[in-house]
């Protein structure tokens, strides 16, 4: 009997001594008309996430928020069409972006032809639009 309660009252100090986990949160908000799925790769090669959003559009968007771990990442958005539901397509010259993840975190994926008019507030970036000399949506 008090070897398990030494052995608990060893288990509970250990536990109690561990360092807790960092987290922020990521919202993610597609106004795109389209599935959009996110690629997330982090600098620590444990930091990887695929992320999906449903379908929304400008008057309804699609709001998610997840838990992910702090760093920093690069993110590409991936255009899922109904007729290629596997691979979707990146958005013409945007096809990666540098994300400092060091606090909550606001992203507003739009249509793929539309250029947003400023980088939002200091905790929101916006992601989307074409390089008006590169044309339409690119490929693979």
């Amino acid at each position: 009997m008090t070897r398990k309660l030494l052995f608990l009252a060893l288990l509970s100090l250990i536990l109690l001594s561990a360092k807790p986990i960092r987290l922020v949160q990521l919202t993610l908000v597609n106004k795109s008309g389209l599935e959009v799925h996110v690629r997330l790769t982090g600098s620590c090669d444990e930091n990887a996430y695929y992320l999906r959003l449903p379908m929304g559009d400008r008057m309804i968007p699609a709001e998610k928020t997840f838990t992910v771990a702090p760093d920093t990442y690069t993110m590409q958005p991936y255009y899922i069409e109904l007729w290629d539901p596997v691979y979707g397509y990146s958005c013409g010259n945007s096809k990666q972006q540098k994300l400092f993840l060091n606090h909550q975190t606001r992203v507003v994926i739009a249509e793929c032809d539309r250029t947003p008019p400023n980088g939002g507030e200091p905790s929101m970036l916006k992601f989307g639009g074409v390089n008006r000399r590169a044309g339409g949506p690119g490929g693979r």
